[in-house]
């Protein structure tokens, strides 16, 4: 697959091309994620949703200035803009001045523009010429709110726009995330346990992976010719050695802080819990823990679910605090940041 054109921007109507139904694009700031995907929507007459996750972020982004297409409307001589249909959604059409100088819209809509946070509101809404859903930033940066039960929203999303079409013959919907490298623990690969596929796509040097089975594509933009050349530019000089340029340039996510990395004999350990993608086992003489993501024997088992999840720090409360102790041993780094996450309510 050729991810990136010839100027070195991610190759959009290439990658949509595929057959998953569920693409993840992350990494490579300012390679062109959100200009090529509502271009390729655009130019290829796809009825799209760009979504953000919260609703203040969406305000944002009707603005004139601020709008998504504002830079392509420059580049192309597109005169395409937001307009409010109701206090959740607005959409996109091109626009006209009426006799009052007034801005106007005409035409079609080409796609809707809403928030995540607020779209369990349009559950009644007829979706059913929607082509694509793109939600663009799709990993919270660490300073943003979060959304109770954000996965599951996602979902909820989804199941509202393609309903019933692949029982009826038709071709699903298709989900386009894009985001930064801001956190490998997102909510996303939290829920659908990607973390570790994440963690060795970077190890093993690979940009994209493609599930069958689950229809879904992960292409990390590890080597864009465009975080290359952005590294040589005035904040990137700045923040040099900083975790902001091994995010935004190395694609390295943030808050990767390592505890005890170590490869221990299971034969060593009992198992405990399990919960998501890990196992915790526990010494069988010096009273240390193991964390790793295989299985074994019978240990309690939780799902990743917010009560599972609550019920699993209310009995092991004391692992975590085995942890502050530096009593807990991770087979890889990957299970220490599931570790914190299932422990933490972030």
């Amino acid at each position: 697959m050729q991810l990136y054109d010839n100027n070195g921007y991610v190759n959009i109507p290439e990658i949509i091309k595929h057959e998953a139904i569920f693409i993840f694009i992350y990494g490579g700031r300012g390679t062109g994620k959100t200009y090529g995907s509502l271009k390729c929507f655009k130019e290829q007459q796809k009825k799209f949703i760009y979504m953000r996750r919260l609703a203040a972020q969406v305000d944002i982004v009707k603005k004139e200035d601020m709008q998504p297409f504002k830079t392509l409307n420059r580049d192309m001589g597109w005169e395409i803009m937001p307009f409010s249909i109701n206090k959740y959604i607005s959409a996109f059409y091109d626009t006209d001045i009426n006799e009052d100088g007034r801005i106007i819209p005409v035409g079609e809509s080409y796609g809707l523009l809403t928030s995540l946070s607020t779209f369990s509101n349009l559950r009644g809404v007829d979706g059913s010429d929607i082509k694509i859903i793109c939600l663009d930033e799709f990993i919270p940066e660490l300073n943003e709110k979060p959304i109770k039960g954000e996965a599951d929203a996602i979902f909820n999303a989804y199941e509202t726009i393609n309903r019933n079409r692949e029982l009826n013959g038709e071709d699903p919907v298709k989900f386009l995330f894009l985001a930064n490298s801001n956190r490998i623990d997102n909510p996303l690969f939290m829920e659908l346990n990607l973390i570790t596929l994440a963690d060795n796509m970077r190890k093993k040097g690979l940009e994209y992976y493609y599930d069958k089975k689950r229809r879904m594509l992960l292409i990390d933009l590890a080597k864009s010719k465009i975080s290359e050349e952005k590294s040589s530019t005035a904040l990137y000089d700045l923040t040099r050695g900083t975790e902001f340029y091994n995010m935004a340039i190395k694609n390295v996510f943030l808050n990767e802080e390592r505890g005890r990395i170590e490869t221990k004999p299971l034969k060593e350990f009992k198992p405990i819990v399990a919960i998501g993608e890990i196992c915790i086992y526990k010494h069988k003489s010096n009273g240390e823990y193991y964390v790793t993501g295989h299985r074994s024997g019978t240990p309690a088992t939780y799902g990743t679910g917010e009560m599972d999840r609550e019920r699993f720090r209310k009995d092991y409360i004391h692992i975590w605090r085995a942890y502050m102790k530096k009593k807990v041993i991770f087979e890889a780094y990957i299970y220490e940041v599931i570790f914190d996450k299932y422990f933490n309510r972030k």
